[in-house]
């Protein structure tokens, strides 16, 4: 049987072609945030040249101060759609209930998954502050999820065209045992580094 709307493919999420198509564009975009960081650090070079002796220490404190941190933030973002791309590459797709707890009226940064009676744990978006229930999403009551429950993984809204880190909220108790399999694949798809949870 094909999938339907609520039915995600069986095989590696990645490749499922909205799934693809949504990574491309969150590469896309943020390989454009790192290029407008190195031009404004650019123009903030320039910038340098032409002030006064006075003004220069000032000036430069002040780059020093907010220009690596910025640099920092977006090429680690870019980095991260590597660790997305091998988890998509390397789990299914499968659906499953979910509620989205507020944290604030404007920014939702969390999830409840229900991946079991006894297991609904809540995971956080990663980088992300989109409202997933509104977002193209057919079915605001179910979620895609790609990944290891104890572990976290990418979520997307029904139809993996927005594909979404999530990681799991401390404590992450009540989780069931995966086995050994479970474990060495958690590992190569870098959800777990030296048996400790990758929380980014």
């Amino acid at each position: 049987m094909s999938p339907g709307p609520h039915r995600p493919p069986l095989s590696s999420a990645l490749r499922h072609p909205a799934t693809a198509e949504g990574h491309r564009r969150l590469v896309a975009r943020r390989t454009s945030w790192l290029i407008a960081v190195v031009l404004l650090g650019a123009g903030a070079g320039w910038c340098a040249t032409v002030q006064t002796p006075s003004q220069l220490p000032g000036f430069l404190v002040i780059l020093a101060v907010c220009y690596p941190p910025c640099l920092f933030v977006t090429g680690l973002a870019l980095r991260r759609t590597r660790r997305m791309a091998r988890i998509l590459a390397l789990y299914p797709w499968q659906a499953y209930p979910c509620t989205y707890p507020r944290r604030s009226v404007e920014s939702p940064k969390a999830i409840v998954i229900e991946f079991s009676e006894a297991y609904t744990p809540v995971l956080r978006l990663a980088l992300h502050s989109g409202d997933l229930a509104k977002k193209q999403n057919p079915s605001p009551d179910l979620i895609w999820f790609a990944g290891d429950p104890r572990y976290g993984g990418v979520i997307s809204p029904v139809g993996g065209h927005f594909p979404v880190r999530v990681v799991p909220e401390p404590p992450g108790g009540g989780a069931p045992g995966g086995g050994t399999a479970a474990d060495v694949l958690a590992e190569r798809a870098e959800l777990v580094k030296g048996g400790r949870v990758r929380r980014t």
